[in-house]
């Protein structure tokens, strides 16, 4: 609820400048509009026919749906749902609004152009962010100065306040404190259940305190006492630009920010699309599962946007499902997926930024038939949406949508042997307790001896190495398959990375794996020869750093079925 007192200019030649409105704001998710730090906009010449004066006073009341439109109604904003998309919301075609009377400060062109001008797409996005930061995402195209009193807060049950319109006439004022002047002219005594905030805006709120509201009403009488109280009309910062910068960032934040991963599984029946609700934080992911088998999937948004489920979970909604929560600031990073021999999506696995993995979703206890494991990864960025294709009772396909303005990890890679079917899965990401500073230090392996002695590779373990808490912290896996023959161990020095692998396998199981690292080619683990050779060196970051083995993902059953191996940057120093 809001008392609004706009007041004309005592002077046409007064400097319009000072005005609030020439200033523009971006926009706080927990606290709405902040006014920016440096004026975006000057008017050109002495264009100020449309600036007018008036003098009366407004009683006006809003509901808000929730606590953030309310702190956008107190600072005279409408919410988010009524303004133009901002330049990393929804990124779909919009109209142009160019307001003919303003132009852009110089020094707000020079940095937009600066950030364009960054080696990489995730670094513009955050220069351009830094700008949009000091000189405001919006500006007030059509809006009321002076000042006003506001109060908001949840109402209670059984309250009934003051009809709107014009404020006449009131009771006569009792001394007390701000937030008893401020109740009593609007009305708003003992009405809130909960009060979020009492805010006095122009003026001075001395005088109101000491002297009461006429006078502080008299206190508005220089432009620089006036505040912005109320918005009807804003635009994006960006339509005051020249029509060609504006469209190399419209370009940029369109085309860049969100990308696609390859997609798992095959494009079956019908097909559902994880960018369609713009650039938002996910809170949860739901998923519909059964043993071997994901059936449906629902991301849930902050802002209570929800995409899917999109079949079975409309049917089945009691069916057995499990939630992947995020907390303020957690992202999902990477996301591991099997598909069936059969078509469909059999297991997932989610990876966030604060290093948890969740449980791999739908594999049961002894494993199950499926394809090689796929690392679905940003590159670094954070998980917007999840694409893909689904049945009636299960999801065909899976494609992760990444948005890069969120820079959480740095760049992964991988490449895989492609071998059995069968068998446990297994993920070493849970045993890096620094990913950044993580390496391998040990791999040590068995040849089998029993069933014919075939020689593959199996009581496969692996060591590794990274800072945590302040210490070195030493992780081993534990061992996949039996000890059935000679062991071999392999030890990395200190500055020992593994850059390549070579090895072979049969379809089924890995006969041979043996590593090289910058330092020298250690003993094969195995002592037979698959049909299929296989061979992977390490690649080198988009930008040609150094990248080595960071862990493993695979399957086995007593023997390792499948490897696939996850390459990434140099690790970080570790330091004492």
């Amino acid at each position: 609820m809001s008392d609004l007192i706009p007041d004309g200019l005592s002077n046409e030649s007064q400097n319009l400048e000072v005005l609030s409105f020439l200033t523009g704001v971006y926009f706080d998710t927990n606290t709405g509009p902040i006014r920016a730090s440096c004026p975006a906009v000057v008017i050109k010449g002495s264009n100020t026919e449309n600036i007018g004066p008036i003098n009366e006073s407004t009683l006006e009341d809003i509901y808000p749906e929730n606590e953030l439109d309310a702190h956008h109604t107190r600072l005279g904003w409408p919410s988010l749902s009524k303004l133009p998309d901002r330049p990393w919301g929804i990124l779909t075609p919009r109209a142009t609004i160019s307001p003919e009377d303003l132009c852009p400060v110089e020094s707000l062109v020079e940095a937009v152009k600066d950030a364009l001008s960054q080696r990489n797409n995730a670094l513009r996005v955050r220069a351009l962010q830094e700008v949009f930061a000091t000189w405001g995402e919006m500006i007030p195209v059509d809006a009321v100065i002076g000042a006003c009193l506001v109060v908001t807060g949840t109402l209670n049950d059984a309250t009934t306040l003051p009809d709107s319109g014009s404020s006449t006439t009131f009771s006569k004022e009792t001394r007390g404190s701000l937030v008893d002047i401020v109740d009593q002219r609007l009305g708003t005594t003992r009405c809130f259940t909960r009060r979020l905030e009492t805010r006095v805006q122009g003026g001075s709120s001395d005088v109101l305190l000491t002297q009461g509201y006429e006078p502080w009403i008299k206190s508005i009488a220089e432009t620089t006492s006036m505040t912005l109280i109320k918005v009807n009309r804003a635009v994006l910062i960006t339509e005051i630009f020249d029509s060609q910068l504006r469209e190399r960032v419209e370009k940029l934040f369109m085309n860049s920010i969100i990308h696609r991963s390859p997609s798992v599984g095959e494009p079956l029946s019908f097909g559902f699309d994880g960018a369609a609700s713009g650039l938002r934080n996910i809170e949860k992911i739901i998923l519909w599962l059964s043993d071997a088998r994901i059936r449906d999937i629902s991301v849930v948004y902050n802002g209570g946007v929800i995409t899917g489920p999109y079949s079975f979970g409309l049917s089945n909604p009691l069916s057995q499902t499990d939630v992947v929560a995020l907390a303020s600031g957690e992202y999902i990073t990477d996301i591991f997926v099997w598909q069936h021999n059969d078509g469909w999506i059999a297991g997932i696995q989610f990876v966030k930024n604060s290093l948890k993995c969740s449980p791999i979703y739908g594999m049961p206890k002894n494993g199950f038939t499926s394809r090689p494991p796929i690392l679905l990864n940003g590159d670094g960025n954070a998980l917007l949406g999840i694409s893909g294709a689904y049945t009636s009772d299960s999801l065909t396909q899976i494609k992760a949508v990444w948005r890069s303005d969120v820079i959480l990890r740095r760049q992964r890679h991988t490449q895989t042997s492609f071998t059995g079917e069968h068998g446990i899965i297994f993920n070493d990401l849970q045993y890096l307790a620094d990913p950044a500073t993580a390496r391998i230090t040990q791999i040590s392996a068995c040849s089998r001896a029993n069933n014919g002695g075939d020689g593959t590779v199996c009581n496969f373990r692996v060591t590794y190495e990274s800072m945590s808490g302040g210490g070195l912290a030493r992780s081993e896996t534990p061992f996949r398959g039996p000890c059935t023959g000679p062991r071999v161990t392999m030890t990395l020095e200190e500055g020992e990375y593994i850059i390549g692998v070579r090895g072979s396998h049969n379809d089924d199981w890995i006969f041979r794996l043996q590593f090289i690292t910058n330092k020298r080619t250690h003993p094969a683990f195995g002592t037979a020869t698959g049909q299929v050779p296989f061979s992977f060196d390490a690649p080198k970051t988009p930008d040609g750093r150094d990248m080595v083995l960071h862990y493993m993902v695979g399957k086995y059953r007593g023997c390792i079925d499948s490897l696939l191996f996850v390459w990434a940057e140099m690790p970080l120093q570790m330091t004492n």
